[in-house]
């Protein structure tokens, strides 16, 4: 069947510092739709626009859903274009490390030959290590070895119940 453009309530963009990722989170009622997530549009602009798609399924109600997807996102933009009933809005997105009453920054501050991986809305600590390793990587391509110095979850229940998992590491010298 083919996917057809949905327009959700409520569309929140969260990211933590100058991480380069965001994560989106739609929620909103649908009828007779399933498959229901947020992918960008087939326009090729700048930053891409992103909207809800489902698919028509032959279930019967008017039933609500809750859709969040974690998209590499460049850090020097603050908004997220995303498509609604209204057309093109410009979504700000928010720091978590600014936007809570919890100090989260002392959590995951580090030092200078440390780097922060993240998993976006989720407890999986290997989600956390691949990105603090990525990170690494772009750090030092020659790296051979790190540690893992320290790692955590964060849940924000200001924040929509955002949560992430973090996990901090260093290089061996």
């Amino acid at each position: 069947m083919n996917d057809q453009i949905l327009f959700p309530l409520e569309i929140e963009a969260y990211r933590i510092g100058e991480d380069d990722k965001i994560s989106i989170m739609a929620k909103g009622y649908e009828e007779g739709y399933c498959k229901i997530k947020i992918q960008a549009s087939a326009a090729t602009i700048y930053p891409p626009v992103y909207l809800v798609m489902g698919e028509p399924c032959k279930e019967i109600g008017y039933f609500p859903y809750s859709i969040q997807k974690t998209i590499p996102y460049p850090s020097n933009i603050d908004y997220v274009q995303f498509q609604t009933v209204a057309g093109t809005k410009r979504i700000p997105i928010i720091d978590v490390l600014e936007e809570t009453e919890v100090d989260v920054k002392s959590l995951v501050s580090i030092d200078e030959n440390q780097v922060i991986g993240f998993s976006y809305n989720s407890i999986d600590i290997n989600k956390a290590i691949n990105d603090a390793v990525n990170k690494l990587r772009k750090l030092n391509p020659d790296f051979i070895s790190a540690q893992l110095k320290t790692s955590g979850v964060v849940s924000l229940k200001s924040l929509s119940n955002f949560n992430f998992y973090y996990a901090i590491m260093e290089i061996d010298e």
